[in-house]
């Protein structure tokens, strides 16, 4: 059988990844990203909403879809073929749930409820020396320092795509990333007012461990205000992060906030609200 595999993520798709391996095991010839190719059996997961029309397939799924349907048994078991996106680093979940029930945020919506911890060798090929975790909010896992020695086991380097809850920082968290070798930066969040004492708690931990290579990614225009959105860049700079604006519209305005962030043309000033003034005017 010919299997079309469709997708609109740009780096990897662990749910096509698996399908192609399963696939493959039963000697199916896999065509990856060919829409006008004429296949016996088409997958589809879609990453954006507005391309939730763009494939024709004969299954959907991807958060475009809220993440429907999922994988069976057999095909989510599968470790991932690399060879599909041409990967030089292990990719997988060792903990998929976030409890946190944020209403901006998608992650109850397209995963299903799985409260497991899972090792990294379930996905880890030997022969890369990166690993990429995709879990939602791997602090949450009760076994989280497990993933950690696995990773110093086998000497692997981390990319962090989705980051780790700034809230649940203590010092035994710190001292394990700390530890860890990131490819890259490391993410926080400080997406809601009213998370500030936590934040603040966190950033201090932080510059305890002498952790720096890090963004706080900071959500914009979805329940905060102007001034509120000035106030925690200000508070991230004033500790010595980098803030990274996350437009929650994408509004002309919020667009331009976020230019003006990512300029850095404000580390010359005293203050942001100095730095903003002055970018207007230029």
């Amino acid at each position: 059988m010919k299997i079309g595999l469709l997708t609109d993520a740009p780096k990897h798709n662990l749910a096509l990844m698996k399908l192609s391996a399963y696939h493959k095991k039963c000697g199916d010839e896999i065509i990856f990203n060919m829409p006008l190719w004429r296949c016996d059996y088409t997958y589809a997961s879609v990453l954006f909403e507005k391309n939730k029309n763009l494939f024709k397939a004969d299954e959907y799924g991807g958060p475009a879809f809220n993440g429907e349907p999922t994988l069976n048994c057999m095909v989510e078991d599968q470790k991932p073929d690399y060879d599909l996106y041409g990967l030089d680093y292990s990719l997988g979940y060792t903990y998929r749930s976030c409890h946190r029930g944020c209403s901006f945020c998608k992650v109850t919506l397209m995963e299903r409820y799985d409260n497991k911890h899972y090792s990294i060798w379930s996905f880890y090929n030997p022969q890369f020396k990166k690993i990429c975790l995709l879990n939602n909010n791997t602090f949450m896992d009760k076994r989280w320092r497990e993933t950690f020695e696995e990773i110093w086991d086998a000497g692997l380097t981390v990319i962090d795509e989705n980051g780790y809850d700034l809230r649940l920082l203590d010092e035994e968290r710190a001292d394990a990333l700390k530890r860890t070798r990131f490819h890259g930066k490391i993410h926080f969040a400080w997406d809601r007012m009213q998370d500030e004492s936590q934040i603040i708690r966190g950033l201090k931990i932080l510059n305890h461990y002498k952790i720096k290579n890090t963004h706080i990614y900071i959500l914009i225009g979805y329940d905060t205000t102007f001034e509120e959105d000035m106030y925690r860049c200000q508070k991230i700079i004033d500790y010595g992060h980098d803030p990274y604006i996350m437009p929650y519209n994408q509004s002309k305005d919020e667009k331009r906030f976020k230019r003006f962030i990512d300029t850095f043309m404000w580390r010359k000033y005293k203050t942001l609200n100095e730095a903003w003034e002055n970018y207007n005017c230029s």
